[in-house]
Order: C-alpha cells, then sequence, then structure tokens
C-alpha cells in the first residue's frame, strides 16, 4: 500500500471515530492532530483532504472545519 492509500484508511478512521455523517461538521484540529500522532504530516493528510474534496465526500468551510457532504467510503 502507498503512503497516500495508509493516510487516506487513517484519516476516514478517524473520520468514523468523530461520527462523521452528512450535514455534520468536524473541527480539522481533530483530525490532523491526532493523525500527527500516528506519524502522518499535515502535508499528507492535507493530499487526502483535498482528494476526498474533489470527490465531492467533504467541502472546507469556516474556522478549521470540514462538512460532511455524503457517508464516508
Amino acid at each position: 500500500m502507498s503512503r497516500f492509500d495508509d493516510t487516506e484508511n487513517a484519516l476516514i478512521e478517524r473520520l468514523r471515530a468523530l461520527k462523521a455523517k452528512p450535514e455534520v461538521t468536524i473541527n480539522l484540529l481533530d483530525v490532523i492532530d491526532r493523525l500527527g500522532v500516528d506519524g502522518f504530516t499535515r502535508g499528507e493528510v492535507r493530499a487526502v483532504l483535498r482528494a476526498l474534496e474533489q470527490d465531492k465526500v467533504i467541502a472546507f468551510s469556516t474556522a478549521n472545519r470540514i462538512l460532511m457532504l455524503r457517508e464516508l467510503p
């Protein structure tokens, strides 16, 4: 598995742990800080977040939050 895939899997698991579902906003710090502890860089996490945004799974919101647009893959 590639580093991107590892990061994506960890990010999705973190979002599930935070009970992410459509129309709910999630604080990015709750995601990024935990993944940083797990050894992922902010750049790696941002790359996955941008990919999820392009896939219309999330949208970036105000105040360092992301809006869940649909169920996680």
